[in-house]
């Protein structure tokens, strides 16, 4: 080879160094990182869970106005160095396209931005500071199982037992997870059924393990386990807003709200009416000032509640924070779904009202076991749909029949019969009625009757309220 020209000594010059440098630093580098092993970052995974979170009391709701109805308590609580935590489950996040805007033209999703706003100013006149919205869809429809469809069930709950896991609470209050009548909204009864699940969830540690996984590398910023800590709550309560309050007498405790905050020098009342002021968009003070309808009416007085269920024991009527034990509990797993095992053929109310009673049996809510008669509201001149489920565990197929007794002015239409094959455990049908156009005060009383082989195999009974808008079965 011949001798080098002068222009390659010269790159060799300028760049040989540099590639030694290179070098050097790799091995530095690698030298640093053995050293950082000898300092290991995985003890980091023993510090104590994050305390700026910790709550007393997490209220799990729909919407970021769902607080309103208990907003007297929560002031009450927090006036007792309670601290309060809220998560709105679907807020009113994704594909919004309802709701009012008393304010301004903002409708859909720029209404929904505004109302998450107005939800952390709300709860904030309360005292309460850490709330999530978790931005699911807002379904106008009384059947929650729809509401879970459209907010993807599996997934939401994940993210609602991290919340459990994260802020640790005693208490877990929500929404009561049962068909009634009045607003009904099934994202309501969602919660309810969510929050019941969060509660035997959370300290499982098989439950979504990946949030309670030590971080595999605490010192660095790519982890994908959380580190969170399992836990389980104690008790669980619910509210509701239903047109009737009967089913509350001796179910769980009641507050006042008309007493007088000692931190505030006003009432419970008053303090829920200042926090629900903020939500304009849907109670405008300029159009509704105190003394009407919407704006003056305070949360209900006395709040009250219905006791899910108590793993600390007690009475259904104590303190909401009776019996709680500082520190926490061990976990207690709930008694789970077992199948019902019918030897004759049966016919039964259909969902969504059967998936609540096989759901109160799996998740321990006795308390909820023959709270409230079937029931249902429903827009006048519109139809009412009766679902039905019919088991037929034998060797022989049957034929089904049904028959409607429904108050003068209803129009029944009639139910084809039905022959079911053998051990066909789940056989669906309906009775269907078509409701007068005039609202009606009192209750309109149905009975669902089937009957096979000359033997009646169910009976369904059902009261129905007529309203002036009811959101759809």
């Amino acid at each position: 080879m011949g001798q080098r020209s002068f222009s390659q000594r010269m790159v060799i010059g300028i760049f040989l160094p540099v590639i030694l440098l290179a070098a050097l630093q790799s091995v530095a580098v690698k030298a640093q990182s053995v050293l950082d092993r000898s300092q290991d970052t995985y003890k980091m995974n023993n510090r104590e869970p994050d305390p700026r979170f910790k709550a007393d009391l997490l209220l799990i709701v729909a919407h970021d106005d769902d607080e309103a109805d208990i907003a007297g308590y929560l002031a009450r609580a927090i006036d007792q160095k309670r601290r309060v935590a809220i998560v709105w489950v679907n807020g009113t996040g994704q594909s919004f396209n309802g709701g009012r805007n008393l304010v301004g033209p903002e409708r859909a999703d720029s209404l929904a931005a505004i109302r998450v706003i107005e939800g952390l100013r709300a709860v904030a006149v309360l005292g309460i500071t850490n709330a999530w919205n978790l931005g699911g869809s807002d379904n106008e429809t009384q059947n929650l199982l729809e509401s879970f469809e459209a907010n993807d069930h599996g997934m939401t709950l994940g993210r609602v037992v991290r919340l459990v896991r994260l802020t640790r609470p005693e208490v877990i209050i929500s929404w009561l997870p049962e068909f009634v009548t009045g607003e009904n909204h099934a994202d309501h009864q969602a919660s309810g059924i969510l929050a019941a699940e969060a509660f035997d969830l959370a300290g499982d540690p098989t439950a979504f393990p990946e949030q309670v996984s030590p971080a595999t590398e605490p010192g660095t910023y790519a982890n994908r386990t959380e580190g969170l800590r399992t836990w389980q709550p104690q008790k669980l309560y619910f509210f509701a807003n239903a047109t009737h309050e009967d089913f509350y007498a001796g179910k769980g405790p009641e507050y006042n709200v008309t007493d007088i905050s000692p931190t505030r020098n006003i009432s419970y009342a008053d303090i829920a009416r200042q926090s629900r002021a903020e939500h304009q968009t849907q109670y405008n003070p300029a159009r509704h000032p105190p003394g009407s309808p919407r704006q003056g009416t305070p949360a209900p007085s006395p709040v009250q509640f219905i006791l899910g269920k108590s793993l600390v024991g007690g009475s259904p009527t104590d303190d909401v924070f009776a019996g709680v034990v500082p520190g926490g509990i061990p976990y207690q797993r709930p008694p789970g779904y077992l199948a019902p095992r019918h030897v004759e053929p049966v016919m039964e109310m259909g969902d969504p009202w059967h998936y609540y009673y096989l759901f109160w049996q799996a998740h321990g809510l006795d308390s909820l076991l023959g709270l409230i008669p079937y029931e249902i509201s429903i827009t006048q001149g519109t139809y009412l749909s009766i679902p039905l489920i019919v088991d037929n565990p034998t060797d022989a197929a049957i034929d089904v029949n049904i028959s409607v007794s429904a108050p003068q002015g209803w129009k029944v239409l009639p139910t084809p019969p039905a022959h079911i094959e053998a051990q066909v455990h789940r056989y669906y049908m309906r009775a269907q009625a078509a409701a007068p156009a005039e609202i009606r005060p009192d209750w309109q009383m149905f009975t669902v009757t089937a009957e096979s082989g000359g033997k009646t195999i169910g009976t369904v009974p059902l009261r129905v309220q007529l309203a002036r808008d009811s959101f759809r079965q």
